[in-house]
């Protein structure tokens, strides 16, 4: 097994992928998770359910954490923990948010700047440096 090293803690921090561990079957569990992915993917997060690349956190069932869970699930689960990912319950909102929050603050400015650069009618290719030096005659 490899060594966990600090970059590649870093970089998943950055990632916008989240992901979902487990089959929700309680009716209050199927409708918290349905819940918690729509929100995820309203606040620009990638909802997954297969490791492939960075992760920023991994919302797991009740069932999970308790290892009351298929064979496919304990092994993500465990994965998730070997690679530092945080694990956080569908039910613990406070968590996923403060752990998302950093990433979401990002999505939201980047969404900003794009907004802005729409309504003055510029491309992101003409906001460049070089492009704005010609318009201003540099």
């Amino acid at each position: 097994m490899s060594r966990i090293t600090n970059i590649e803690v870093a970089r998943a921090r950055r990632s916008n992928r989240v992901m979902f561990i487990g089959s929700p079957t309680r009716y209050n569990d199927v409708s918290r998770w349905a819940m918690v992915r729509q929100w995820a993917m309203i606040h620009g997060l990638e909802p997954i359910s297969k490791f492939d690349g960075d992760v920023l956190c991994a919302i797991v069932t009740e069932d999970v954490l308790d290892g009351v869970c298929s064979p496919k699930d304990s092994v993500a689960f465990r994965r998730a923990e070997e690679l530092g990912v945080p694990c956080i319950s569908v039910y613990d909102t406070a968590q996923i948010w403060q752990v998302t929050a950093k990433v979401r603050a990002r999505i939201s400015k980047s969404k900003v700047q794009e907004s802005r650069l729409a309504r003055s009618g510029m491309t992101r290719a003409s906001a460049e440096p070089s492009s704005i030096a010609h318009y201003c005659g540099g």
